[in-house]
C-alpha cells in the first residue's frame, strides 16, 4: 500500500513519515520510504521555484514510486503529485498547467491513504533548505487543500498536535481499520 504524507513544507511530513515507516516495520511489514524529491531538484525551489524546477520534481516523484514500490509492501511517501504541483500553481498563477494538473491529480489514485499535516501557528525551522517565510508556508497550504477539494481527493487531516505520535497514533488506526489483520496461526498439538 501507497502511503502519502503531504502538506505545505516544515509541517513534520519528514519526521512523521520516518516515524511511520519505523513502527510499520516493528510490527513486522516491509516497509520503503520515499524521502522528499524537492532537495535533489538541481532547479532553484521555494518562493523563486520554476515551472521547470516543479515539472522535474513532478515527474520524479511519480518515476522514484513506480521503482520503489513493491507488492505486499507499505511505501511510505514523503509528499504527493497533488502537493508537488501546489508550487508549480503558485509559480504560475494557475496558468497554461492544465495537462501536469490532471497529472497529478490522476496520480493521486494510485495512493492508498493519503494523510495532510495541518500548518500550526508556528515558525518554520531552519533546516538550510526550506523557505522560512510563513506567508509562503500558508499559501501552499490553501493550496493544497483548494485543489484537494476541488478535486474530490479523498484524504485524513491529522490532528492538530505537536506530538509525532498523536500523528502515528491517528495513521496507524486508519491502517488498522482498512488493513485485515491476518489470523494468528492455530498450534497443532503433536
Amino acid at each position: 500500500m501507497k502511503i502519502a504524507i503531504i502538506g505545505t513544507h516544515s509541517t513534520g511530513k519528514t519526521t512523521i513519515g520516518k516515524c511511520l515507516s519505523q513502527t510499520l516495520q516493528e510490527r513486522g511489514n516491509r516497509v520503503h520510504y520515499l524521502p522528499e524529491l524537492s532537495r535533489s531538484c538541481p532547479m532553484i525551489v521555494n518562493e523563486h521555484t520554476t515551472i521547470q524546477a516543479q515539472e522535474w520534481i513532478l515527474t520524479h516523484q511519480v518515476a522514484h514510486e513506480a521503482q520503489t514500490y513493491e507488492n505486499g509492501a507499505f511505501l511510505i511517501c514523503d509528499r504527493a503529485t497533488i502537493d508537488n504541483f501546489a508550487y508549480m500553481h503558485r509559480s504560475t498563477d494557475g496558468k497554461g498547467i492544465e495537462k501536469f494538473e490532471q497529472h497529478a491529480v490522476n496520480h493521486m489514485g494510485s495512493y492508498g491513504m493519503v494523510f495532510k499535516t495541518t500548518k500550526l501557528d508556528i515558525d518554520a525551522m531552519d533546516d538550510g533548505f526550506r523557505s522560512l517565510d510563513g506567508t509562503f508556508r500558508d499559501e501552499i497550504d490553501i493550496i493544497i487543500t483548494n485543489l484537494l477539494h476541488k478535486h474530490g481527493i479523498s484524504y485524513h487531516a491529522l490532528p492538530k498536535s505537536l506530538k509525532y505520535q498523536d500523528h502515528i497514533d491517528f495513521i496507524l488506526e486508519k491502517i488498522d481499520a482498512m488493513v485485515p489483520i491476518p489470523e494468528p496461526l492455530a498450534y497443532q498439538m503433536l
